[in-house]
Formats: structure tokens, C-alpha cells, sequence
């Protein structure tokens, strides 16, 4: 039986073996602990992120759908991602004039797996200072129950060449750069993000300038 170890498991192994042989050094200890602790999430969403895609490949993901109160997912994902662009001085907007937020029926955990997918890499692959605009658009179809939706996410970040646009869908993959080796990333976000968008009968579009966001 053959084991792989990430970079992550070896963070752990060796913050873990130097935090033993300092046993008398309080902050040597905490400044393992806060490194452990870092890198046990990150492979927490790891394994989450592999087994999310092994059931969607599987066939075997469903949605759970249920009256959702649009607003309330906004005010969510504010509460989770208005924290991560003030550590990094940046300008968080959400624009929702024109929608009307009330009820709709959907899957809510996995709406919002998919906004702060997108949202997450947003922050992380802009840099500190810059901005993120999250803007909802609604329209009613008359006479009918359903309406139409559109969640566009934007930022002033790193931005992604064309030739990896085309590839940013396939599991594992990352576009190389000095400034992506940097950040930390399973490459399985937005292959998740897109086969759930497919699954509720959505579509998911990108647009990018490399250096522009």
C-alpha cells in the first residue's frame, strides 16, 4: 500500500516534531500550533473538495431544495467574505438595486458553495488594496413563477490568460505562475463550482485580462 503525502502532511509532521523537542518554549509551541492549524484545514478542504468531485463524477450528488430567502444567502456570504477582504485592505461591494430578494426555492447549501467559490478565489487571487464587486440581477417573467438570476462576481485582481480560461474547469489544474505557487489552492474549486451550476440547470461564464482581474 502505497501512501502520498502532500506538502501539507509534511507542515504537520514537522511543526509537530519540533513542537516536541521544544516542550519548555511557550511561543515556539504556539507559533507550531498556528502552522498546524493552517495546514490541517487546508487538507480538510481537500479531502472535502476530492470527495465533493468523486460523487459528482459518480452521478450520486443531488440537490436538497427548499424556499430560500435570497437575502438571507446575501447577508451569509457577507458575513464570510467581508472578514477576509478587511484582513487584506479591500473594497468588498454588493449591488442588488434592480433584484427583487425574496423567495425561491433552491438548494441553498449548494448556492452558496458556489458564490464563495468564486468569491474566495476572488479574494485570494487579488491583491491587498484592490476591490470585488458582487452584483445580483433579477428579472420576473410575467405571468409566470419563474425568474431569471445572474450573479456577477468581478475584481481587479491577478487575472487569468485565455489559454488557461479554457482549462480552468478540469479538476487539479492551476495556471503557473510565481504568484499562484504562492497561494494556496486544490484546483478543484471551480470543477466543483461548474458541475453544480450544470446541475441546477445554470451557466457560468468568465471574462478575464491577465494582470487586469
Amino acid at each position: 500500500i502505497a501512501r502520498i503525502l502532500a506538502p501539507q502532511d509534511y507542515g504537520i509532521i514537522g511543526m509537530t516534531a519540533i513542537a516536541a523537542e521544544h516542550t519548555h518554549e511557550p511561543k515556539k509551541i504556539a507559533d507550531c500550533l498556528q502552522k498546524i492549524d493552517v495546514s490541517s484545514k487546508y487538507l480538510l478542504g481537500l479531502i472535502n473538495d476530492v470527495l465533493d468531485m468523486s460523487k459528482i463524477e459518480s452521478g450520486k450528488t443531488s440537490l436538497n431544495l427548499s424556499n430560500v430567502n435570497l437575502a438571507d444567502i446575501v447577508e451569509e456570504i457577507d458575513s464570510i467574505i467581508r472578514p477576509q477582504t478587511k484582513l487584506r485592505n479591500q473594497t468588498f461591494v454588493i449591488k442588488s438595486d434592480e433584484a427583487e430578494l425574496g423567495y425561491i426555492k433552491a438548494d441553498k447549501i449548494r448556492l452558496n458553495q458556489i458564490l464563495l467559490n468564486i468569491l474566495s478565489n476572488a479574494v485570494k487571487y487579488t491583491p491587498e488594496g484592490g476591490s470585488i464587486t458582487f452584483e445580483i440581477k433579477g428579472t420576473k417573467h410575467t405571468g409566470s413563477q419563474f425568474a431569471h438570476y445572474s450573479f456577477i462576481i468581478s475584481d481587479n485582481g491577478i487575472g487569468m490568460s485565455s489559454e488557461y480560461i479554457k482549462d480552468i474547469f478540469k479538476p487539479f489544474t492551476r495556471e503557473e505562475s510565481s504568484v499562484v505557487e504562492n497561494i494556496q489552492g486544490t484546483g478543484l474549486g471551480m470543477p466543483i463550482t461548474k458541475s453544480l451550476v450544470d446541475l441546477m440547470g445554470g451557466t457560468i461564464n468568465i471574462d478575464s485580462v491577465k494582470g487586469e482581474g
